[in-house]
């Protein structure tokens, strides 16, 4: 069953988009919740896009099958031949055994908003999941959390080396995966599922070269009866049809870099802080040999940070022509090459994207693009039954389990004590204050230095008071142990880390417990549209 549940951004661009603020709206391509925004950007994406369809149908379908698609997603891809056609998009960093649980989400939030979209707009809409295969940050996708056996975060990691080079180019050497498949079984629970499990991530494994492919893999056997489209930047004919854009950004780098300027003292001026903060002389292009490097601008010439490699203008929009696959997109202008590629009507973002967006959109207009509709992706966190047992244990309000848990715990330690030991010390500690403060008036009429050993004297007595303080709140809590232990249940299962669940768990704690009968469920139950969710799975 899913609940929404209310739990604002905090304040800042996203906040603002979201509640429909004009300041923040007018650095997008309109709003999500205006009516009629998705014909009218469908009509005008469909008529502006340029793109080869046959060749864009061909290595999506090359790709996808080659990943183990259903039928079902070989239909998606087959749509976008029709001109009237448009996308939604998605996408994500590639993660260990599909990173965190947003990933997923945001796959089945594409699935869905296409699929409304396409009811009401009665023209073709295919869902497009990005996957970030050159992006380098390798620290960020070498590792996921799952709850183990003892229901707390247990950390699984993929032992490899990695030089720089796009996750999507790193060797899946076949003992890391199987160190990742022998943590798992170490740490989970020991339930019927987990066979199966395994035996499905390794059989993934055994078939996949990189770490991108066995991402790929996973997140299109969960998604592909739903007929959700991957698409991998790193494709050679991906790379080729993107070429022409490739070769704008260093021609009209001048332009670019004054578009994004005076975007950025726009935004600066309605008080939002910048979500890319770009360096002096850094262009949109990166270079790709061993590993990923920046290029910067300086001298007439195109340098990377380590003086590496020089290109002229000229050689650099030459080699984007030729030999594409040596240049990568910088994070402002990857938006840009995917909605190149695809007739993109929606991207699903989440707030950090959205932000980094209201910058990016400057750019679209230099290079002659239409910029697609931000959605917010949903959000969604899940309340097992062990969970549901403690809550209503507790009689804790839906609107302060993502909130203010903490000091709802607090709040009844206090009622079941029958004693607020802050409350009694910090009287205690007023009325000595002023006691000590008549009595070092008339001491240090005696004697001053009696009014110095008076201020001594106070602050050895507030230590004293700190101390059996600390020993009441010991003994409370210890008398409370039991409640306390729930509590901390509650919040490792529900925001582990302090963190939004979404944001740290793995898929494969809820695939280990409940069965993939679990992930079916939710498919059919996700949203298409909102910000967040409570998800009891067996109501």
């Amino acid at each position: 069953m899913l609940k929404a549940y209310r739990h604002p951004p905090e304040k800042g661009f996203y906040h603002d988009y979201l509640q429909g603020e004009p300041q923040a709206v007018n650095f997008l391509a309109g709003h999500f919740r205006e009516a009629g925004v998705f014909a009218a950007k469908s009509e005008e994406v469909a008529a502006a896009y340029g793109r080869d369809r046959t060749k864009l149908v061909e290595l999506l379908l090359a790709y996808n099958r080659a990943a183990g698609c259903t039928e079902e997603t070989e239909w998606q891809i087959k749509k976008l031949a029709d001109p009237r056609a448009v996308a939604v998009l998605c996408g994500q960093q590639v993660g260990l055994l599909t990173g965190p649980l947003y990933t997923v989400y945001k796959a089945l939030a594409a699935v869905k908003l296409a699929a409304k979209l396409e009811k009401e707009l009665r023209r073709p809409v295919v869902p497009v999941f990005w996957v970030a295969a050159e992006d380098h940050d390798f620290s960020e996708a070498n590792h996921c959390y799952v709850l183990g056996r003892d229901n707390k975060p247990q950390k699984v990691e993929l032992p490899l080396a990695h030089k720089g080079e796009p996750v999507g180019r790193m060797q899946l050497e076949a003992e890391a995966g199987r160190a990742v498949l022998e943590r798992l079984q170490e740490v989970l629970p020991q339930t019927e599922f987990v066979p199966g499990l395994l035996a499905w991530l390794e059989k993934n494994l055994r078939q996949s070269a990189t770490p991108a492919d066995w991402f790929a893999r996973l997140l299109l056997q969960l998604t592909g009866p739903l007929g959700l489209v991957l698409f991998d930047p790193l494709l050679a004919a991906g790379r080729h049809l993107a070429a022409p854009l490739l070769q704008a950004a260093v021609r009209k780098r001048e332009t670019l870099e004054a578009a994004l300027t005076q975007r950025e003292a726009e935004l600066t001026a309605c008080g939002y802080r910048l979500q890319v903060e770009r360096e002096e002389g850094a262009t949109l292009l990166m270079a790709i040999r061993e590993k990923r490097s920046a290029l910067f601008y300086r001298d007439g010439s195109f340098w990377t940070r380590d003086g590496g490699l020089v290109f002229r203008e000229e050689e650099l929009s030459a080699l984007a022509a030729a030999e594409p696959e040596k240049l990568s997109p910088n994070v402002l202008l990857r938006p840009l090459v995917q909605d190149y590629l695809f007739p993109t009507v929606a991207v699903l973002l989440g707030p950090g994207e959205t932000a980094y967006f209201a910058q990016a959109l400057a750019l679209y207009p230099v290079l002659g693009l239409v910029p697609p509709v931000i959605v917010p992706r949903p959000g969604l966190t899940v309340i097992e039954p062990r969970l549901v047992r403690h809550i209503r244990r507790y009689k804790i309000p839906e609107a302060v389990l993502l909130a203010d848990l903490a000091a709802y715990r607090d709040r009844l330690l206090k009622e079941a004590g029958g004693v607020d030991p802050g409350v009694i010390f910090a009287r205690l500690k007023r009325r000595l204050a002023d006691e000590y403060k008549e009595i070092r008036a008339v001491l240090s009429r005696l004697n001053p230095q009696l009014g110095e050993l008076t201020d001594k004297n106070l602050q050895l007595l507030y230590r004293q008071i700190a101390f059996l303080q600390h020993r009441a709140e010991a003994e409370l809590e210890k008398k409370n142990a039991v409640m306390l232990r729930h509590f901390a249940l509650l919040e490792e299962g529900m925001t582990p880390f302090s963190r939004p669940q979404e944001r740290v768990l793995n898929i494969c704690t809820y695939l280990a417990r409940y069965g993939p009968q679990w992930w079916q469920k939710l498919a059919e139950e996700f949203p298409a549209e909102g910000t967040h969710y409570l998800y009891y799975p067996e109501q």
